[in-house]
């Protein structure tokens, strides 16, 4: 049985960083294709998802359940907010969807355009098996690093301390780590927004 939202944001509040890894894989899609529906910018579209992400890892308790403990209209209605928000701000031509249209529930389908075919054929689970098997080729101990702050969710105090290295080398080998894992898989998936996403989430986690 698939744990409910309560459940994986209650392990995120504890520091549990699979469990954010989990939540991000349940909702990326569903929550982009919203953003993505409302504004038509890709860019505006990342931002926002980007910003909501480090509201969940920076604030998990303000993010809230319903009665079947989902936390999926909660993440719409505060997008749709900061769609508004965003729109107000930049004084451009403001969001043509009210909060009296707005249906949390609503099916947001989009299938005709190569964006999201793309995001259809490229899995998050496959992508992350492309990361690994990056992981796997890289120096041993980069390999170490980015096993222990991005599997085991330690800290850059206790990874140095374990490796018997400085928190500088600690950051350092990390993003080789990712740098290598943006070279390797860029060339062949340059269109895919959900790695450059996959990526710039793995970046976030590494603050925390």
């Amino acid at each position: 049985m698939k744990p409910t939202d309560y459940t994986i944001l209650k392990k995120i509040r504890s520091g549990d960083r699979p469990a954010f890894m989990l939540l991000y894989e349940r909702y990326w899609d569903s929550l982009y294709r919203f953003v993505f529906m409302r504004t038509r910018d890709k860019e505006m579209s990342e931002e926002l998802l980007q910003n909501l992400w480090i509201k969940i890892l920076e604030d998990t308790d303000s993010i809230q359940t319903d009665d079947s403990e989902s936390a999926k209209g909660y993440l719409l209605r505060y997008l749709h907010y900061r769609i508004i928000d965003h729109y107000n701000s930049s004084k451009k031509i403001p969001s043509t969807i009210s909060i009296d249209e707005f249906d949390p529930s609503g099916e947001m389908d989009i299938s005709d355009t190569e964006y999201f075919e793309i995001l259809e054929e490229n899995e998050i689970s496959t992508l992350l098996s492309m990361i690994d098997e990056v992981v796997s080729k890289l120096p041993s101990t980069e390999q170490t690093v980015y096993d222990m702050r991005i599997r085991r969710n330690m800290s850059v105090d206790e990874t140095a301390q374990a490796l018997g290295i400085s928190n500088k080398t600690v950051s350092n080998k990390l993003s080789k780590a990712l740098g290598e894992i943006r070279d390797q898989l860029n060339p062949e998936y340059q269109s895919s927004k959900k790695l450059v996403s996959i990526l710039m989430l793995m970046e976030i986690l590494t603050k925390y």
